[in-house]
């Protein structure tokens, strides 16, 4: 009795079919379908894409790029940041990289201490590729030397911030910078190799960026007075950073309080000859 009970109450009944959506009464046909709906990304203006790429992270981005063939080629010109791996292969793929990233700004070149490194001939495509650089790093690029530096700085003249580490082009190549790009604000120098006794007389001056240039930072160098030219010769400097630099410093210490009234800050870190400051 209880099953008969159990069975009713839970007794399945039949449903009724339900029509597919769209059926016309009657005839049991489906309306047609309209057109599908347009894309409507192929309305914005290229600078509106632009904005909405430069919100992204890198792993987006790429993805993006690869949509159509418009992506890609606003996704390239939205791209004021460029990084890359400045091994000696670098070279033939410059012209093509550089045709896609025509609005890069600030550059980092980074050599892995086993490989080896672009050398003049690529550094001076890329000057020539984009001249519009205002932030060049450069970190062990060994195969540089001077005359390529020198290049470089006569096709990038519009340089605000340059950095150097681990690199062989001595004082010829800062001072090709510091001779070439008048509106220079920052220069960042560490472990620049060559820089020994042996080029004691090749000294580093202000060469056209004597008001332009705000901050210094060096770091690491073996003669860094050398730099003793650049530093005093530099009018509006406010900010000035010595880590680990051999060479007695009091001389030039004592001529900043004299030839630098601007100078806001000094940062010093284990160097020689601070009794008299």
């Amino acid at each position: 009795m209880g099953q008969n009970a159990s069975a009713s109450r839970f007794k399945i009944q039949p449903t009724a079919l339900i029509p597919l959506i769209g059926a016309k009464e009657g005839n049991g046909q489906s309306e047609e379908v309209g057109p599908e709906p347009s894309d409507c990304t192929s309305d914005l203006p290229d600078e509106c894409l632009a904005l909405i790429f430069e919100s992204l992270g890198p792993n987006d981005r790429r993805q993006c790029s690869l949509v159509c063939r418009r992506w890609l080629r606003i996704e390239g010109q939205s791209h004021h940041r460029l990084s890359l791996n400045a091994n000696s292969g670098l070279l033939p793929s410059i012209p093509s990289l550089f045709e896609r990233f025509d609005a890069v700004t600030r550059l980092t070149l980074t050599c892995d201490r086993r490989s080896t490194s672009i050398g003049d001939d690529a550094l001076v495509t890329i000057s020539v590729s984009c001249s519009n650089l205002r932030r060049v790093k450069l970190l062990a690029c060994r195969n540089l030397t001077h005359r390529g530096m020198e290049a470089f700085a006569k096709n990038c003249r519009g340089l605000k911030k340059f950095s150097c580490s681990q690199c062989t082009f001595a004082a010829k190549g800062v001072n090709a910078i510091l001779d070439n790009c008048a509106s220079l604000e920052e220069l960042s120098v560490k472990r620049l190799r060559s820089l020994t006794d042996e080029t004691v007389f090749d000294l580093i001056g202000p060469g056209v960026v004597g008001d332009s240039l705000r901050t210094i930072f060096l770091k690491e160098l073996y003669n860094g007075p050398s730099f003793y030219p650049l530093i005093i010769g530099s009018k509006n400097l406010r900010t000035l950073r010595l880590m680990k630099c051999s060479g007695d410093w009091d001389r030039m210490l004592q001529a900043i309080t004299e030839r630098v009234p601007g100078m806001v800050g000094i940062h010093l870190e284990r160097i020689q000859g601070k009794q008299h400051w």
